[in-house]
């Protein structure tokens, strides 16, 4: 089990230069991964998302990567040659026209820009792979580390959560059968109040009183309730991803407890069902951060 929250952060270091990488995992419906890259590393994007769409089902990653230095194939120095020799040619024409003294020194060179292209290399895909992969790696296995154990941690808040849930269910239970015999009671009593002028017979009043009260028989609500949670449990104790199975058993619970409150029109039913609804609320709220 685990969270979809976490951090991790790994350095490749080069010949004059270093590679930092930094993962950042948040809680979101699906798989969403946001790059913020280097220009040099930019053509590796595509290859990152893949390794985190094989590591990871859920969550919003925010991925950055940074360079430190200059790796020694960035760009390359040129002399345009060409362009040089006219330069010579030219001064040397005019030195000889007008009289003038001194020569050209290398140094002087150094004023002639224009003469010296640098070229930016693109080193090769693997190459560049070969720089960014350690730090990525490292990066995403501290992540993974951090949301499994955040998942651990939610697991035993989720059972601690899941045993309330059943002590509550089990009130409602105990309270199930006397609940009935006196909704048949009261009903029968009525029934009794409203036709006594009319004369019907008793038997067929204790056949109308039993069909209203099996109305009110949450026993199939109850049932189901029960068995989600050994759903749930299952699911807990699967491999995952587990959120949105889970998440979506605690909207399956929600309707069950509202539907059995709704059927027992009872105060004190009404009382634990709002104590079952609150678990079930703290339930989710956990769920929400799972993978």
């Amino acid at each position: 089990m685990q969270s979809m929250t976490g951090f991790g952060r790994g350095e490749y270091s080069g010949e004059g230069f270093q590679v930092r990488v930094e993962v950042k995992s948040l809680n979101h419906r699906f798989l969403e991964i946001i790059c913020r890259l280097p220009r040099r590393y930019q053509i590796l994007e595509e290859r990152i998302r893949r390794e985190v769409q094989d590591r990871f089902h859920r969550g919003r990653f925010e991925i950055q990567a940074r360079l430190f230095g200059v790796p020694p194939d960035t760009a390359r120095i040129f002399v345009d040659r060409g362009l040089l020799n006219q330069y010579l040619l030219h001064l040397r024409s005019l030195a000889a026209e007008y009289d003038l003294a001194g020569e050209l020194s290398a140094g002087d060179l150094l004023h002639l820009r224009e003469i010296f292209v640098q070229v930016e290399e693109t080193p090769e895909i693997e190459t560049l792979w070969s720089e960014l992969a350690p730090a990525l790696e490292k990066a995403l296995e501290e992540v993974a580390r951090m949301r499994e154990e955040e998942g651990a941690y939610l697991r035993e808040i989720l059972l601690a959560h899941l045993q309330e849930l059943d002590r509550w269910l089990a009130a409602i239970a105990e309270r199930k059968e006397t609940h009935l015999r006196e909704a048949h009671r009261r009903l029968e009593e009525r029934l009794q109040r409203l036709l006594a002028d009319r004369g019907l017979d008793p038997m067929r009043l204790h056949q109308e009183a039993a069909i209203l009260a099996d109305r009110l028989d949450f026993s199939e609500e109850l049932d189901r309730l029960y068995s989600h949670l050994r759903h749930f449990k299952e699911i807990m104790a699967s491999s995952g991803p587990h959120g949105r199975k889970l998440d979506f058993l605690c909207q399956e619970m929600f309707r069950e407890i509202n539907t059995l409150s709704h059927k027992a029109s009872s105060a004190e039913i009404s009382h634990l069902a709002v104590e079952v609804k609150s678990v079930i609320e703290k339930v989710r709220e956990q769920v929400q951060n799972l993978e």
